[in-house]
C-alpha cells in the first residue's frame, strides 16, 4: 500500500484479522456490503482493478470526497484541476465567436480621421464606444475560465 502510515500485516502491533486463501468471495443476497474503518481502507493487486454496476441507466458510480486525485504525477500526488468538459466546450465556442465578432468590429467599426490633408492618420476616438461591446465580453469569458476547473478532482 503506498500510505506510508499504513503497517505491513506483520509489523502490526494491536488485534487484527488475516484471512489468507485462493480465493475470497463476499456476496451480499438481498442487500449491501459495507466497509467502515476509522483511517484507511487500501486495496492492493498485482493485476487489475474493476468497479462494475448494472447496465441500467440508473446505476451510478460516486466518489465523494474534498479531494479526488486521478493517477500519479512522478509519484507524487497530482495537482492539476481536470476540467469540466462542457464548460470548456462552451467557453472555447465563445472565445471563437468573440474572435469572429472582432473581426467583424475591425472590418467595420474601427474608424480612423486624417486631421488635415497630408497629415498623420489618427484613431477615431469614436472607436472606444464602438467596441466597449466587444471588451465587456471578453472580461465576460475571463471570469469564465476559473468556472470550468474542478475544484476537487485533480488529475496527473
Amino acid at each position: 500500500m503506498s500510505n506510508e502510515n499504513i503497517q505491513a500485516p506483520n509489523e502490526y502491533k494491536g488485534n487484527q484479522v488475516l484471512i489468507n486463501s485462493d480465493r475470497l468471495i463476499f456476496n451480499a443476497k438481498t442487500d449491501s456490503i459495507l466497509l467502515f474503518s476509522n483511517e484507511v481502507i487500501g486495496f492492493s493487486t498485482n493485476g487489475s482493478f474493476h468497479f462494475d454496476t448494472s447496465d441500467n441507466e440508473t446505476s451510478k458510480f460516486v466518489i465523494s470526497s474534498p479531494n479526488i486525485y486521478l493517477g500519479l504525477a512522478d509519484k507524487k500526488l497530482p495537482t492539476e484541476p481536470a476540467v469540466l468538459g462542457d464548460k470548456l466546450e462552451d467557453l472555447l465556442y465563445s472565445i471563437l465567436l468573440l474572435i469572429q465578432k472582432l473581426t467583424g468590429d475591425i472590418e467595420f467599426k474601427v474608424s480612423y480621421v486624417i486631421p488635415s490633408p497630408g497629415g498623420l492618420t489618427g484613431l477615431n476616438p469614436l472607436n472606444t464606444s464602438a467596441l466597449q461591446g466587444t471588451r465587456d465580453l471578453i472580461d465576460r469569458i475571463k471570469n469564465q475560465i476559473k468556472e470550468m476547473k474542478s475544484e476537487t478532482t485533480k488529475i496527473a
